[in-house]
């Protein structure tokens, strides 16, 4: 029995490992449409290492992913000491197929479009697809990412919103400065508040579901035991006392995802046509049947853009 048990730890363990990489290579990917169809020729610097890199590149020809990764090894380094190897070990591998992925597509991907306004939103957009993949990998992705956790542990007293806000926006100003021209820094301010609210949204969706209360007229129990058996949802059973005539009831809460809805209801009418049920919304669900319970995916934001 125990090495039935070690065989089915290591399969998980490798289908873990499988699918946190999975993500990091969807996300770099995103990461690399996002740079080379849209912001590199456009020199519009979104924040990120990859932005200071566009900045810089009239003077620096070097490769953005290249160039990132040189950034990022030192950090990596600093990262060992605060946060332990396997965080250094995973968030470097990213680093290094960030790298391999922007500078390879940039040999075959064109610029698609020449509207500053269009490749923002767009690049943006492309962002915030990213920075998800990285936060389902459970990992950080480099660049100043990295960088806003590890100034985090010096200065706790700042949120790591604020502290992805300081960094992103010394980039932008670096990209004013160096290009004289200020609209460029609105547009690659236009493209984190994008990258931001794709990211947010994306999070809210994810995390959606939907919270219904069930007063039956009779019995409660067929009603539970129909939810927990044909949609394999949990129920929870409240005491609960109508006011006006004075009558003990059950009051029935279970909590599905948006698309299951209308199954609860025809389940309910079906078993009890005179049950009263209502539904609430709830922004965000964790735990057995929704998203792994850790708050540090939703304190910890999404801000990598390299």
């Amino acid at each position: 029995m125990e090495g039935v048990g070690m065989e089915k730890g290591l399969h998980l363990d490798f289908k873990t490992a499988a699918r946190k990489l999975a993500f990091i290579f969807l996300g770099n990917l995103c990461y690399a449409l996002a740079i080379n169809l849209f912001m590199r020729e456009n020199h519009i610097v979104a924040g990120g290492f990859a932005g200071l890199a566009i900045a810089l590149n009239p003077w620096l020809h070097i490769p953005i992913g290249v160039f990132v990764l040189v950034l990022s090894i030192p950090l990596y380094v600093w990262a060992v000491f605060s946060k332990g190897w396997s965080f250094m070990l995973l968030g470097l591998m990213g680093s290094v197929l960030y790298t391999f992925e922007v500078d390879l597509s940039a040999l075959i991907l064109p610029t698609i479009t020449h509207d500053l306004l269009l490749a923002a939103l767009c690049g943006g957009a492309l962002n915030g697809l990213a920075s998800i993949c990285f936060l389902e990998a459970e990992t950080n992705s480099g660049g100043t990412d990295l960088l806003a956790r590890l100034l985090l542990t010096r200065h706790r007293g700042l949120s790591l919103g604020t502290m992805f806000l300081i960094c992103d926006g010394v980039v932008v100003l670096v990209s004013i400065l160096v290009e004289r021209n200020i609209e460029i820094g609105i547009y690659g301010a236009i493209g984190i508040v994008v990258s931001s609210f794709v990211g947010d949204k994306l999070i809210a969706g994810m995390n959606r579901a939907s919270i219904y209360y069930i007063i039956p007229s009779g019995p409660a129990e067929p009603i539970a035991h129909e939810i927990m058996e044909k949609l394999q949802r949990g129920v929870t059973s409240l005491p609960g006392r109508g006011m006006y005539a004075g009558t003990e009831r059950q009051v029935l809460m279970t909590v599905v995802k948006p698309a299951q809805g209308y199954k609860v209801k025809a389940l309910v009418k079906s078993i009890d046509p005179g049950a009263f049920v209502f539904m609430a919304h709830a922004a965000e669900v964790a735990g057995e049947g929704f998203i792994d319970v850790d708050a540090s995916k939703s304190i910890e934001r999404k801000g990598n853009k390299k």
